[in-house]
């Protein structure tokens, strides 16, 4: 036999809708949802935008990797970038020191010189939605074992309206140069740019 735990009078006394939202509390918490939605969406589209933060990223559709040139204790790359967001960025420098490398600055003739030859946009310069432009960054390596075998993104500088704000942009890593086969690359594995071109740069027989 079937055990009931609660008798039928009490089920009819029992409320339906009890615990049911009523018309105007209904209203009330569709509008609170559709608020949460707006403020969600206009933080997103804010972001996007660039308002707040600079977009700017090294640009996958161009098709071009960045360009190397190895000169003695000297290293020089030219990489795209784009302005993904909505307004437009001024561009004010590009690079920074890291382990075993020292950026190239105005005074270092030597460096200066060979990173000349160039068809790379100078900062500082306005960086429009959209738009791509090559930018070059020029190192001296100042201690070869010590330069970074992972990732080294090249921070971007750019003018806000309260001050300067620093990009990060990080650059895809290079297939591996074949030495057997000057031209070849080998498939699969990869080399971050900077620790390529430092080990061409020290070693240049490797």
């Amino acid at each position: 036999m079937k055990q009931q735990w609660v008798s039928d009078d009490v089920w009819q006394q029992l409320d339906p809708h009890a615990g049911a939202l009523n018309r105007s509390q209904r209203r009330r918490a569709v509008a609170v949802a559709a608020a949460v939605v707006a403020v969600l969406a206009a933080g997103f589209a804010t972001d996007r935008s660039g308002i707040v933060r600079a977009q700017v990223a090294f640009d996958q559709d161009t098709g071009l990797a960045g360009s190397v040139l190895v000169h003695p204790r000297i290293i020089t790359h030219e990489i795209p970038v784009k302005n993904t967001g909505w307004t437009t960025v001024r561009v004010t420098g590009v690079g920074q020191d890291g382990p075993g490398l020292s950026l190239v600055r105005p005074g270092d003739a030597e460096g200066m010189t060979a990173a000349e030859d160039t068809s790379a946009t100078p900062p500082p310069f306005d960086l429009h939605p959209g738009q791509t432009a090559i930018m070059q960054v020029a190192y001296r390596i100042t201690d070869c074992a010590a330069v970074p075998a992972g990732p080294f993104p090249i921070a971007v500088r750019v003018d806000r309206p309260w001050g300067t704000e620093t990009i990060s942009v990080s650059v895809p890593p290079q297939p591996v140069v074949d030495p057997a086969a000057p031209g070849f690359t080998v498939n699969g594995p990869v080399i971050e740019w900077q620790r390529a071109a430092a080990d061409q740069s020290c070693h240049p027989k490797l």
